[in-house]
């Protein structure tokens, strides 16, 4: 049988429908909510079907062509205007690679990977999807 143990000084916020506010740094607060990741998925791209490593919130993948995936949301964004970072790492020689957003969605986003030097779509070993924003 596991046993926990929690010591807790000191915890300020205010719960009022669904939110926290806590806080940040100095005097300032900030919304726990609206601060965290929403979806986040490392996958490999150049694995068959765009194999992922290791997720959150994610319920799949699609592997759409050369250079281009999908990553598709268990729990679906409020809206289609939230902040999202995408981006191929390259484990070669060539230039920096990139991670363009060609279609977002509530419940998925689709990027593709180039090599920015001669913009070639290419498929890359190591890409990142990380999702803000309101869950709906």
């Amino acid at each position: 049988r596991m046993t926990s143990q929690l010591n807790v000084d000191t915890i300020k916020g205010k719960t009022t429908a669904g939110s926290i506010t806590i806080q940040g740094e100095g005097s300032k607060t900030t919304n726990l909510q609206q601060g965290l990741i929403k979806v986040w998925n490392n996958f490999d791209g150049t694995a068959a079907n765009a194999a992922s490593r290791d997720t959150f919130n994610v319920s799949g993948m699609t592997d759409d062509t050369t250079g281009t995936a999908t990553t598709s949301y268990t729990n679906v964004m409020n809206n289609a205007n939230y902040p999202a970072i995408t981006i191929g790492e390259d484990d070669s020689s060539n230039q920096g690679p990139s991670g363009e957003q060609t279609s977002v969605t509530t419940s998925s986003i689709q990027f593709e990977t180039r090599y920015q030097g001669n913009n070639t779509v290419y498929d890359l070993d190591r890409c990142h999807v990380m999702i803000s924003g309101d869950l709906a």
